[in-house]
């Protein structure tokens, strides 16, 4: 299986503009960075991110998270009130405690040689495919 992520390239990092209000991730080289995730208005009483889309010929528009809102699989019934999002950043920000948790199961296994090998394999090949939504 060949792995790709489809998302925005890093390193990613968070930028805070106190004057303006606003927090945004950004990815890519500074100064010629990408939003990967901002945060718009919603409804009276939040907000929500926005993350951003690829609409062709280089260039990137902010939509809001509900574009890529879906349906969970088991709980159709509840689709009114509870989704889940599919966006490939806002995929790799959920999954990052499992990717983290493969990183130090994978060190420790070369380190103290602890574990199973198969095991480390399917933990961390478990987590990479949560990230890219496999």
């Amino acid at each position: 299986m060949k792995y790709q992520f489809k998302g925005t390239v890093g390193p990613w990092r968070w930028e805070i503009n106190e004057k303006h209000k606003n927090v945004q991730l950004c990815g890519g080289v500074p100064a010629f960075d990408l939003t990967v995730m901002d945060f718009a208005r919603y409804g009276t009483g939040g907000a929500a991110p926005r993350f951003n889309k690829d609409i062709g010929g280089g260039l990137l528009i902010m939509e809001r998270a509900e574009q890529y809102s879906e349906e969970v699989e088991g709980r159709r019934h509840h689709a009114s009130w509870f989704k889940t999002l599919n966006h490939p950043d806002a995929n790799l920000i959920a999954a990052a405690p499992d990717l983290l948790n493969a990183a130090i199961l994978y060190l420790e296994h070369k380190q103290f040689g602890t574990g199973d090998a198969y095991d480390v394999y399917e933990f961390i090949k478990a987590a990479v495919n949560k990230a890219l939504n496999n």
